[in-house]
């Protein structure tokens, strides 16, 4: 190796310390996480309010039932929050003990399968009935 190819070593990997530096300087770890008050937030940007919400343990996935009967799943994606509102009947629920697997009419947006700290909430065991009938 050359005394010119160990600088440009140098030089290279100085440059990539200073882009992790600004990297970790702006947040680039930074994550959204779902809680009552963002699901409100959500609906309210939908034109509802929430009814009943269940949030992973995690924070990072949730189903909400809104007011007008409709069904709002919202997910992270680093550092925002991807959501969809769909019709009871658009969304497919099963609730194995401790958890809550949702598949969606709308193929774009991956199933929800959520790990819950408690049992599920009554209006989500009534929409797993409601897609069994």
């Amino acid at each position: 190796m050359t005394t010119t190819d160990l600088i440009v070593l140098a030089a290279s990997a100085a440059v990539v310390l200073f882009m992790i530096g600004v990297a970790a300087v702006l947040g680039f770890r930074k994550t959204a996480k779902l809680d009552e008050a963002e699901l409100a937030r959500l609906a309210v940007a939908e034109g509802a309010r929430v009814d009943g919400a269940a949030i992973a343990s995690d924070g990072k996935t949730a189903i909400a039932r809104l007011n007008d009967g409709k069904v709002l799943i919202a997910r992270v994606m680093a550092d925002g929050v991807s959501v969809r509102v769909t019709t009871a009947g658009g969304v497919r629920v099963q609730l194995p003990p401790g958890r809550v697997i949702a598949a969606f009419g709308d193929t774009g947006f991956p199933a929800l399968n959520m790990k819950l700290e408690g049992a599920a909430p009554g209006w989500l065991s009534d929409l797993a009935q409601g897609a069994k009938t």
